[in-house]
């Protein structure tokens, strides 16, 4: 279909939201981007971008400034409570410059995001516009009582959805029963890069630049959320310093509890990604564990896959069922390893430990297992993604 003259209603401009922007305008679109914060902000710390979400940027052309304050990492390291190694996953070749992961602070991606779309005449932003639903006629309603009209309406709005729940999408909501704590602190020498598996859970992280150390743990077992809920920095640092050496100066590095990001984890699971000319992507249709590093990742793939799905197909109903036909089986086996991989990190048995550690040392060492394990996590080959965005053009 010719997506020449189609309106657009692209609802929240975080990673997603600003990346369906961009490719609906470069497919020919009239955009409108709806956030209801008063400016585009970065919600979050740091994020690793992996080969399908720099696929993606790249085709953008926006990853030159990430990849020059970014830190690249070349696989996936998992060790135990004290730094011996359990195993080592690198980030297979899928093509030029998709041989890396690359770290980032969450705010650089959003900032390069937000210049862009700045720069799009065809994308009309419109801050402190808070979405309170959405009808499947693509009409969208805000909180003031205004209704933006459009021929389309795109659903970025998190996990917490308010388009997902003013429509039919048989949508499931559960609490996964893991949280996380995230920060940023000043990077010390090299830095570290990858993970911890500890009876407390995971500690990993990795540099966003220069001067900057990313970091996340879990904030599951009670005396981390004990340490959490007093506010007591002493504490987090007492107990996770105990569980991995590594994460004393980390943790020493922080001025205040209330600097952390502590989110509980929810998935979201529906029945489809359309209804009528309302369409979902990113968490509000998918919200996964961060154990699989694809969130943000999946959200950028969505926006390219439904994009391409559109300008194929001959009407706009059949390129949505394309998209959510395409997209959601994949993205479940994502979410599905994301949730095997948060209950194996967190296995406080020193007997399922040791079993679990012995796993996950055999698929180390079976270069073409986890070789193929990154690969289905990709969700497309990223060197064919990166075509496919490049090619998004008029009809």
């Amino acid at each position: 279909m010719d997506l020449a003259g189609t309106r657009v209603t692209v609802v929240g401009a975080g990673i997603g939201g600003m990346g369906a922007a961009l490719m609906f305008a470069r497919g020919g679109a009239a955009v409108v981007l709806l956030e209801r914060s008063a400016e585009i902000r970065a919600v979050g710390a740091g994020i690793l971008l992996q080969p399908n979400g720099l696929a993606v940027l790249d085709a953008l052309g926006l990853d030159g400034p990430l990849r020059a304050s970014g830190h690249a990492v070349a696989g996936t390291s998992v060790r135990g409570p004290t730094g011996e190694p359990i195993s080592t996953v690198p980030v297979p070749d899928f093509g030029t410059g998709l041989d890396r992961m690359l770290a980032v602070r969450r705010s650089r991606l959003h900032e390069v995001l937000r210049d862009a779309v700045a720069d799009k005449p065809a994308v009309v932003v419109r801050l402190g516009s808070e979405a309170i639903g959405a009808s499947a006629d693509g009409t969208v309603t805000l909180r003031s009582g205004e209704t933006v009209a459009g021929d389309l309406v795109v659903g970025c709005d998190g996990a917490s959805s308010r388009i997902r729940g003013s429509g039919d999408f048989g949508a499931r909501v559960r609490d996964t029963g893991h949280v996380y704590l995230r920060g940023l602190v000043p990077r010390r020498g090299p830095g570290f890069e990858g993970e911890y598996w500890t009876p407390l859970g995971l500690f990993g992280g990795a540099p966003v630049d220069g001067e900057t150390q990313y970091f996340y743990a879990s904030a599951t077992a009670p005396s981390v959320r004990d340490a959490i809920a007093a506010r007591d920095r002493f504490a987090l640092r007492r107990v996770w310093g105990a569980a991995v050496p590594a994460a004393a100066a980390v943790f020493d590095a922080i001025d205040d509890v209330d600097d952390l990001l502590v989110n509980a984890v929810v998935r979201v699971e529906c029945a489809t990604w359309q209804d009528g000319r309302t369409v979902l992507l990113g968490d509000a249709a998918h919200a996964m564990s961060p154990t699989a590093g694809q969130g943000a990742n999946s959200a950028l793939v969505d926006a390219a896959v439904l994009v391409a799905e559109l300008l194929a197909a001959d009407v706009q109903s059949e390129g949505l069922t394309r998209y959510s036909a395409r997209r959601r089986p994949t993205v479940r086996r994502v979410q599905d390893q994301a949730d095997r991989l948060a209950l194996m990190a967190h296995l406080r048995s020193p007997l399922a430990r040791w079993i679990r550690d012995g796993l996950l040392r055999t698929i180390g060492e079976r270069k073409g297992v986890a070789e193929r394990l990154v690969r289905a996590a990709q969700q497309e080959d990223p060197a064919t993604l990166r075509t496919l965005v490049r090619n998004l053009r008029p009809s």
